[in-house]
């Protein structure tokens, strides 16, 4: 069965959907088979990929209706080694019919354990929340990335989740670990970023990944032009971090077995 990684902390902004497409992809450069799955109802993931929309023959929310089934919305990429699973622009109508919908929190688990022996790696970018969707990943995630900016406020929100998968062991996963806390859009020239890395290594020694994606303007650029940084600008410091990071996680998968 593949690895499950959940990519989650409950603030928007801190580089998480980009963390998680860049990640798949270095990870599919590999030739491990990987798949990404968005569980964000603002459904940025497609525009991210260029994937074009008239392609796009189903997503999360209707597996979650029980409308398709999991293989009815997996969509191939440019790359042989990495499937998608979009979700959709919801309606607010269909967010509260989604919020009725996940109050298993078992069901996602369920969803993806019947397509996980089928991928080595299975990516769930997740919704900037606690719960509903984020719930349901963790409770299906072997491991858990947390993306952070430096700020007050994001650092509280690495608190917040923390906690969160706390309680989420304890009732629902015992198996779920931390994969990592991960500085983004890090700048190692303000005090911002330093004292927010030194407030995690204090809180987090054993959590927090030594590797830091930089600010880069590569990211944004390849942003705009729905690429991930890895493909669009392989050269790009923000590339090399994910790189280092995919290899880190692999290494260290390779080693639990």
């Amino acid at each position: 069965m593949g690895k499950i990684i959940a990519v989650a902390i409950p603030k928007g902004g801190v580089g998480k959907t980009t963390t998680a497409v860049n990640l798949a992809f270095a990870f599919a450069l590999r030739k491990k088979k990987t798949l990404l799955i968005e569980l964000d109802a603002s459904g940025v993931l497609v525009s991210a990929l260029g994937y074009p929309k008239s392609e796009i023959v189903g997503n999360m929310f209707h597996v979650l209706s029980y409308v398709r089934s999991l293989p009815q919305v997996i969509h191939k990429t440019e790359n042989d080694f990495l499937d998608i699973i979009p979700f959709e622009n919801l309606s607010a109508q269909d967010e509260v019919r989604l919020s009725k919908l996940t109050q298993n929190e078992y069901v996602l688990r369920n969803i993806i354990q019947s397509q996980a022996g089928e991928y080595e790696y299975i990516f769930l970018d997740c919704p900037p929340s606690l719960i509903g969707l984020t719930t349901g990943a963790l409770v299906a995630a072997d491991s858990v990335i947390i993306p952070v900016r430096a700020s007050k406020f994001s650092l509280n929100a690495v608190d917040r989740i923390v906690k969160n998968i706390e309680v989420i062991k304890k009732q629902y996963n015992y198996n779920l670990s931390i994969e990592g806390i991960l500085l983004t859009m890090y700048e190692s020239n303000t005090n911002v970023s330093t004292e927010a890395e030194s407030d995690l290594i204090k809180k987090y020694p054993d959590s927090l990944f030594h590797i830091k994606i930089p600010k880069n303007v590569a990211v944004t650029n390849s942003f705009y032009k729905s690429k991930p940084v890895i493909t669009d600008n392989p050269s790009a410091k923000a590339s090399i971090a994910y790189h280092a990071l995919a290899n880190l996680i692999i290494q260290r998968h390779n080693n639990s077995k």
